[in-house]
């Protein structure tokens, strides 16, 4: 058995970065890596909550990938769920909790288990009326469904 198998997400990893110009710093979010084999995990089924405002979802879900990989807490993580398979689904949103890095045991009788879990974070505004993967406009989000009234 090996980790590499099971990986059938992909991750994009942005982090803020500060960058000077002309004696200024500012922070940008950058992304640094492009589609890096994972698998989420652990899904847990929050209710949407509702508040007089707006309604939202929390999630708390986690994150296994290579040890190798660079993810620190607070980084911005868009997953692609299925990516690895070939697959298109609605991508995935979180922020990086401390990776918790699982080492290969010495004279492991399954090699390959050598791997990181980060806890993530999922906090978002609930939208109705969201199409899944329809990006119309080109900005990564789902695209709005106006119905006609009555």
């Amino acid at each position: 058995m090996n980790f590499q198998d099971w990986y059938t997400d992909t991750v994009d990893i942005w982090r803020v970065v500060p960058t000077t110009t002309n004696s200024l710093t500012t922070n940008t979010l950058t992304e640094l890596y492009t589609a890096i084999p994972c698998r989420i995990y652990q899904s847990d089924s929050a209710p949407i909550n509702m508040e007089q405002t707006a309604a939202y979802v929390k999630q708390a879900d986690r994150l296994m990938c290579d040890i190798s990989v660079d993810i620190q807490p607070g980084d911005q993580l868009i997953i692609h769920r299925g990516a690895g398979l070939g697959r298109t689904a609605p991508d995935i949103r979180a922020f990086a909790a401390d990776p918790n890095l699982y080492f290969e045991p010495f004279g492991a009788v399954l090699p390959g288990l050598a791997h990181q879990e980060i806890r993530l974070l999922q906090q978002e505004i609930v939208k109705g009326g969201a199409s899944h993967g329809t990006d119309l406009d080109g900005t990564g989000a789902a695209a709005e469904v106006h119905r006609a009234s009555d």
